[in-house]
């Protein structure tokens, strides 16, 4: 693969986990500029963690 930004030849390693379908579709977006990075804000991540059931 080419990296768009220099033209330099690229390898890509991706992680399966059994959702490298995903991964891949994902990636595949992103790298078109149909997606961006987000990152949760410490309120969104607490939200999350408080829905984890406790045990």
């Amino acid at each position: 693969m080419k990296c768009k930004e220099t033209g330099e030849e690229k390898t890509i390693v991706f992680g399966l986990t059994g959702t490298g379908y995903f991964d891949m579709f994902a990636y595949g977006r992103y790298n078109d500029g149909e997606m961006s990075d987000y990152i949760p804000t410490d309120a969104e991540l607490q939200a999350g963690f408080d829905g984890i059931p406790k045990i």
